[in-house]
């Protein structure tokens, strides 16, 4: 496939040699970004798309330097194109998701009138085994030249959801936890185990931690929509989940189809479900 208008990967320079690769959906929503985040030593790479078009050329294309793969999270958006990698970190909440991912039944491309764009099977990378790596809040990428990137556990949408803070340059690469968009928070999952991450509340516990660092953060880089997001929506955030916990469920707007009611504090919307704000 060539680089070209239908093309699912766009390299997008950014700020301070950062690149962020644009990720068209392949059903018309969604579309994502992944983050190429370099060091002296090491380039980060945060999130792997849709897993449409081979994003590990363009990566070595973007950047000579040795590669690191993080998921912020275990959707499959955001992991597609594990597989091209020989290893993936994430937060050891969401690593059993790869796991069975690996193991998934081969994909095909829908047919042609229900794509958003050109591509084939041949385009679509295939479940394949490689090495996890578990990491927990608190973990530190060590890029070279003073380039390290500081994890944030940051649960409510996934397990294990994380944010990145790349701390020499105040970049925060926030994953779905932080975006323009809503949040989503309000539906349960077959597991149990996991379950008790998926609430409100152990959103609002993990943003506390993070808004310590609120002025180490210059900027915030999500997985989908607008890019550069100014700092305020830590806090803003932080608020629109006290506000739930109280009792305040007021809803200013909804959703399209079943994503739910809307609770709204400045910049800040989360999608939830009653039974998802707090943790029993």
């Amino acid at each position: 496939m060539a680089y070209s208008d239908n093309f699912p990967l766009v390299e997008v320079p950014g700020a301070e040699g950062v690149t962020h690769i644009f990720c068209r959906s392949p059903g018309g929503g969604g579309d994502g970004w992944c983050h190429l985040v370099p060091g002296k030593d090491r380039a980060l790479l945060i999130d792997t798309g849709f897993g449409i078009g081979d994003l590990k050329k363009l990566v070595s294309e973007l950047t000579d330097l040795p590669v690191t793969v993080v998921n912020t999270h275990n959707h499959g958006d955001h992991i597609g194109g594990n597989p091209q990698f020989e290893e993936v970190y994430i937060h050891k909440e969401d690593a059993p998701f790869l796991y069975r991912a690996m193991e998934g039944p081969e994909r095909k491309a829908p047919p042609e009138s229900e794509r958003e764009y050109k591509y084939s099977d041949a385009d679509l990378v295939q479940p394949a085994p490689y090495k996890v790596v578990e990491i927990e809040d608190g973990y530190v990428f060590d890029l070279g030249g003073g380039y390290e990137v500081e994890v944030f556990h940051l649960p409510g949408h996934s397990a294990g959801g994380i944010g990145l803070l790349d701390k020499k340059r105040g970049f925060l690469f926030s994953g779905d936890a932080l975006v323009w968009t809503p949040i989503l928070i309000h539906w349960p999952i077959p597991d149990e185990r996991y379950n008790e991450f998926l609430t409100v509340e152990r959103f609002r516990d993990g943003l506390l931690r993070l808004e310590e660092h609120k002025n180490e953060v210059k900027r915030i880089y999500p997985g989908h929509s607008r890019l550069g997001l100014k700092n305020t929506l830590i806090t803003d955030m932080r608020l629109c989940c006290e506000e739930l916990l109280a009792g305040d469920l007021s809803v200013r707007e909804f959703l399209p189809g079943a994503a739910g009611p809307l609770h709204i504090h400045g910049d800040a919307k989360i999608a939830f479900h009653e039974s998802r704000i707090h943790t029993k």
